[in-house]
Parts: C-alpha cells; sequence; structure tokens
C-alpha cells in the first residue's frame, strides 16, 4: 500500500474520531479525559509514521523532478545540435542537387557531342555506301604520282586520324561525364541517408522530449496529491490539536482541586532561543524554500546551530511531542486562554506530551526535520487556533 492511500486511510480515521468525539461542555472524568487523549494520541502516532513516509517520498520525487528536468535539458540541447546538423546537410543536400544539375547539363552536352560526331561518321558511311566501297590500298594505288601517293597517303591518314580521335573522344566525354554522374549521384544519396539518419535520430529525441515532460507532469500531479493530502493532515492536526487543548484545560480543571496548574496569565512571551536574534523569514507572504510554491509563514525562523536547546515561551501543557506533517519534530504547549505556542523542526524532543512546563524550560533541541533547508527553529504563536504574528507577543509591543 502506497504511502498516498495509507495516508488517506489515516486522514479518514483522524475523521471518524473527530465525529466520534464526546462534547466537552459536559464535565469528564479524567479516566474519561485519558481514553480520549489516549485514542487522539495513537491516530496522531499513525499519522506521524505517515507522514514520515510521506516526506520521505517527497523528497524522492523532487529528487526525480530535479533529475528529470536536468535530463530534459540535455534532451533538448541535443534537439537543438540536431537540429543545426540537419540545416548543415540540408545546404549539403541543395548544393549537390546543383552539382548533380550541373553534371546533368554537361552530360547533355557531351551526349550531343556524341551526337554531332556519329552523324559526321554516319555522313561518312552514307557517302562510302553511295560512291561505292573504295579500299585504302585502291586510293593509294590509283594515284599518279609518288607526289600523289603521298597526299593520297596523307589525307587517308588524317581520315583514319579524324575518325579514330572522333571515336576516343566520343568514348572519353561518355566515361567522364557518367563517371562524374555516378559520383556526384552517390554523394547525393550519402547525404540524403545522412539526412535521414539525423532526422531520425532527432525524432527519438523528440519523442524523448515528449515522454520526459509526461513524466515531469506525472510528478508534478503526485507532488499535488501529496500537498493535498498535507493539507488535509494539517487541518485536521490542528483540529485535533484544539480539540487535546480543551481535554487539558478540562483535566488541569479537574486537577486544581488538588494542585494548581501551571498557566500563561498574559504579557509577553519569552524568546524560546536566548541568545540568538537573527530571524531568516518572518511572518510574512513568501516562496517556500522547499516546496517553491507561494504561501503565508505561519510563523519566524530562527537559525541557530543543531542542537541548540529550545526554551518555552511561557508555562502551559505540552499538548504535542511528535513528528508532525512538514513541522518534523515538533513540540506544541497549551497556555490557556487559546494561547498556544508550536516549536518545529527539532533535532530531538526533551519533554512528553502531558509535561507540564515553566517559562525558559527545555523543551526541544534545534534541528532540519520535516520540511527545511537547514538548523533553524520554526516558532508560531497560535491564538484560538488560528496561527498569528509572534513579534507583538515575544517584544510586549
Amino acid at each position: 500500500m502506497n504511502a498516498i492511500r495509507k495516508s488517506a486511510i489515516v486522514t479518514c480515521g483522524l475523521a471518524l474520531l473527530l465525529m466520534s468525539a464526546p462534547k466537552l461542555g459536559n464535565a469528564m472524568t479524567n479516566a474519561e479525559i485519558e481514553k480520549r487523549l489516549s485514542q487522539i494520541q495513537k491516530i496522531e502516532a499513525d499519522n506521524a509514521r505517515e507522514q514520515q513516509k510521506i516526506e520521505k517520498e517527497k523528497k524522492e520525487i523532487a529528487a526525480l523532478k530535479k533529475q528529470e528536468a536536468n535530463n530534459l535539458e540535455d534532451i533538448k540541447k541535443q534537439i537543438e545540435e540536431q537540429g543545426k546538423k540537419l540545416n548543415e546537410i540540408q545546404q549539403q543536400i541543395l548544393n549537390s542537387k546543383e552539382t548533380v544539375m550541373k553534371t546533368n547539363a554537361e552530360l547533355q552536352e557531351a551526349e550531343q557531342r556524341v551526337e554531332s560526331r556519329d552523324q559526321l561518321l554516319k555522313s561518312r558511311v552514307r557517302l562510302m555506301y553511295t560512291n561505292g566501297f573504295v579500299s585504302y590500298m585502291e586510293v593509294l594505288f590509283e594515284s599518279t604520282s609518288f607526289s600523289d601517293f603521298l597526299d593520297r597517303y596523307h589525307a587517308l591518314r588524317a581520315i583514319v586520324s579524324q575518325d579514330k580521335e572522333i571515336l576516343q573522344a566520343n568514348k572519353r566525354d561518355k566515361e567522364a561525364v557518367a563517371q562524374k554522374k555516378v559520383q556526384v549521384e552517390a554523394e547525393l544519396a550519402f547525404v540524403q541517408s545522412q539526412y535521414a539518419e539525423k532526422e531520425k535520430a532527432q525524432n527519438e529525441m523528440m519523442q524523448k522530449e515528449r515522454e520526459k515532460e509526461a513524466a515531469l507532469a506525472q510528478l508534478a500531479k503526485q507532488e499535488e496529491q501529496y500537498e493535498h493530502i498535507s493539507e488535509e493532515q494539517e487541518e485536521y492536526a490542528r483540529k485535533l490539536a484544539e480539540e487535546k487543548s480543551k481535554l487539558w484545560a478540562e483535566k488541569r480543571k479537574n486537577d486544581t482541586k488538588n494542585k494548581p496548574a501551571v498557566v500563561y496569565s498574559g504579557g509577553a512571551l519569552s524568546w524560546p532561543l536566548p541568545g540568538r536574534s537573527t530571524i531568516s523569514s518572518g511572518f510574512v507572504h513568501r516562496i517556500n524554500p522547499v516546496t517553491k510554491k507561494s504561501e503565508n509563514h505561519k510563523g519566524i525562523d530562527i537559525p541557530a546551530p543543531a542542537g541548540t536547546e529550545i526554551h518555552a515561551a511561557a508555562p502551559g501543557t505540552v499538548i504535542i511531542a511528535q513528528w508532525m506533517n512538514g513541522y518534523g519534530n515538533t513540540i506544541v504547549i497549551d497556555h490557556g486562554g487559546g494561547l498556544q505556542t508550536w516549536y518545529g523542526h527539532a533535532k530531538s524532543l526533551a519533554v512528553e506530551e502531558g509535561a507540564q512546563v515553566k517559562t525558559g524550560d527545555v523543551v526541544s533541541y534545534v534541528g532540519s526535520t520535516g520540511q527545511s533547508t537547514g538548523n533553524h527553529l520554526h516558532f508560531e504563536v497560535r491564538k484560538n487556533s488560528v496561527p498569528v504574528d509572534p513579534m507583538p507577543y515575544v517584544t510586549g509591543k
């Protein structure tokens, strides 16, 4: 069963638990209060375990998203490079086609020259056929003198040489142009095959790009599901804290018969990290450094080294001492009168639920658990379950 489904079940359990809650207007015995607190604590413990799993899965998804985003950027760069190569090859194809056209023109010219020579040879053959075939020997022996013999001999040699040159020229033209045509067409075919290969590689890259974009969209959808569940659980946690506050108040009321309860009587709250006055993030609207989403920051962040002691800002009852969604290890102190202080992202806790604390008591130690980018205390003040700016409470202004 994945964490989302499990968390949904836990959320459902929280809802059922809240629906079955007894009406606190009626007087409850400490036994009834303890039973009810035990029920809530069990659900909270189960919820905390699931939240830790969800936080782990969310981090894994965030890391995977970052990796997929980097892969997508690499693919886009490869597609761009492939596009440049395709443009270069396309230009080569155009150049090769121009060369092929030029070669074809040269071949046509060569063929015209061959045709002209062929016509000359054919005319000679027709003339010989019309006048009757006369051998070279007959032409020589019909000479009337030695001078006539030499003239006839040189004329015959010229005719034979010319015929031979015509035939050789035909052969050279045909072979040269045909060879060039074969070479250029081979080059064109090679360049076209390269283009087809690069185009195929680019199409594959574009398919991978679509796959990566789909994967990122799916991861974003999963993150949204986690965020939705986290928001629901935070709302239930708020309601549980509100109910627990009332239960502890009821218990304190019962206990006052035996001993006075430690309750906040008003006035300024004590600073939870003595000696650490820097505030890295105030009670403002901001971009969450982890989720990168716009949000209202519910408290103030005070940086400090890991393990720094966190002190109770006022006397009260610890109503939450466990892992909470986004907050990591968390202490919530109810001070009475609808006032609560929250101490998040602790490395470890120093008190248990139900503990009565005084101002300045160590309740936990600075850490970076939950949705956190570094060691710090997330300090909240809530009035009637609604987060309010802590600064007026800690400064007294």
